[in-house]
C-alpha cells in the first residue's frame, strides 16, 4: 500500500526539480537529499519507540516510584508482569499526554531530523544559491521522507488510509515552510527566521497529529481531527499553487548569502 502514493511523490519531485531547470543541482545533489530523507526516517523509527516508552512510563508512574518497582522486580519477579499490566490499565486517555507524545515523537523528532540532515546535505557548494533553492531542497527531503515512511508502514494500512495519506502530503508542506524560512534566514541573516524554519513545522506537525490521535476522546476532537487531516490536503494544494506562481514570476530567484 505504501507505493500507492508514488504518482503524487513523482509529481511533487518534478515540481521542485523544475525550479532548478536553469541551474540543475550539482552532481549527486539529489542523491544527497535522498540520503538525508532516508537517514531521517531510519533514525526517527529507531528513536520513536524509546521516546514513546519513556512517556508511557511517566504516565504509569514508574519513574516516580523507582524504588518500589525495583523492589518488585528483584524481590517478587513473578508478579512484576502483572504489576506492569495493572499500571498500564490505569492509564487514562489524555489530550495533554497525546500532545507530549506527538511533540517529542513526531513534531520535534521528525522535523528536527529533517532540518539537521537537510542542512548537512545542502552544505555542498551549488546546492543553495537562491531563496527558491532552499524551498526546493527542504521540500524534496520532505517528499522523500513521506514516501519512505509510507512504504515502511504501508503493510499496516488499508486502501483508504493509504490513499488519504498519498493525497495529503504533510511532509511536503512542512518542507516548503521549512525551506521558505531557512531561505529567508540565508537572505537576511536574521536568526529568528532560522528558528521559525524549524519551529513552525514542529508546531503544525504536533498539533495536527495530536488532534488525529485524540479523535476517539470526544465528538469535538473527532471533528477537529478530521479537519486537521483535511488541512494537509488543503495546504498541500495551496503550496503547489504558490510554488507554481513563484516559478512563473521568479519571486524567490534571489541570491542568498552563504
Amino acid at each position: 500500500m505504501g507505493f500507492i502514493g508514488l504518482p503524487v511523490t513523482l509529481f511533487l519531485l518534478w515540481l521542485m526539480l523544475r525550479t532548478r531547470k536553469n541551474d540543475p543541482l550539482p552532481k549527486g545533489g539529489l542523491i544527497r537529499l535522498m540520503i538525508a530523507a532516508a537517514v531521517s526516517v531510519v533514525v526517527s523509527i529507531i528513536l520513536t519507540l524509546p521516546v514513546s516508552g519513556i512517556i508511557l512510563f511517566l504516565r504509569m508512574g514508574i519513574f516516580s516510584d523507582l524504588e518500589g518497582w525495583n523492589h518488585i522486580l528483584h524481590e517478587c519477579p513473578e508478579v512484576f508482569e502483572e504489576a506492569v499490566k495493572n499500571a498500564f490499565g490505569r492509564v487514562q486517555p489524555s489530550f495533554f499526554w497525546n500532545m507530549v507524545n506527538m511533540f517529542l515523537g513526531a513534531g520535534l523528532l521528525e522535523e528536527g531530523l529533517k532540518f539537521l540532515t537537510c542542512r548537512m546535505a545542502v552544505r555542498k557548494e551549488g546546492m543553495i544559491r537562491t531563496w527558491m533553492d532552499s524551498v526546493a531542497a527542504f521540500a524534496i527531503v520532505g517528499i522523500l521522507f513521506e514516501f519512505i515512511e509510507n512504504v515502511a508502514f504501508g503493510f499496516e494500512q488499508d486502501l483508504v488510509s493509504a490513499l488519504v495519506r498519498s493525497l495529503s502530503p504533510a511532509h511536503f508542506v512542512f518542507g516548503v515552510i521549512m525551506g521558505f524560512f531557512y531561505g529567508k534566514y540565508l537572505f537576511t541573516g536574521q536568526k529568528r527566521y532560522c528558528l521559525l524554519s524549524l519551529g513552525l513545522p514542529v508546531i503544525y506537525h504536533t498539533l495536527t497529529n495530536t488532534l488525529v490521535v485524540s479523535m476517539h476522546m470526544n465528538e469535538i476532537l473527532r471533528y477537529l481531527g478530521i479537519g486537521s487531516g483535511i488541512s494537509y490536503l488543503f495546504t498541500a494544494s495551496i503550496a503547489v499553487l504558490i510554488i507554481l506562481r513563484w516559478q512563473k514570476n521568479k519571486t524567490l530567484d534571489i541570491p542568498v548569502i552563504l
